[in-house]
């Protein structure tokens, strides 16, 4: 069964290597980005965004990233990044929601392409609200 760790800012270079690796996919998809690989790190270094290792027997299987957003009405928990395989298993969710709550997170939140966002409304039972479009001048 697979287990959810989230990792310490101060600990975050010592799981760098694999974690992006892990994450490194998602950017090499993807060819409209708005940072990279090494924005990330500093993100989670310095506790802007958290770092979460999905581990089945003791290997990393995947990685997400996480930033949380204070509006006035909620506390939303942002998916930023994510890689790897079978991430997102009844198990792995249930722990991520169970986080989630002791942040006083009350939304999950992902961006994502259709092709994606299939696959959160199918992991995670994300739900559309909208869509974003935007254009870089």
């Amino acid at each position: 069964m697979s287990q959810v760790y989230t990792v310490p800012k101060d600990k975050v270079c010592e799981v760098w290597e694999e974690a992006s690796s892990l994450l490194n996919i998602a950017f090499l998809n993807d060819d409209n980005l708005d940072y990279g690989l090494e924005y990330l790190k500093e993100e989670l270094v310095s506790g802007r965004q958290h770092l979460f290792l999905v581990v089945n027997n003791k290997e990393i299987v995947g990685a997400y990233t996480v930033e949380l957003i204070d509006y006035t009405n909620h506390r939303v928990a942002l998916t930023t990044c994510m890689g790897g395989k079978k991430v997102f298993s009844k198990n792995t969710v249930q722990q991520y929601e169970d986080w989630a709550r002791l942040q006083g997170v009350t939304k999950i939140r992902a961006y994502a392409k259709e092709a994606q966002a299939r696959l959160f409304r199918l992991k995670l039972g994300l739900q559309p609200v909208t869509s974003v479009v935007e254009k870089n001048l």
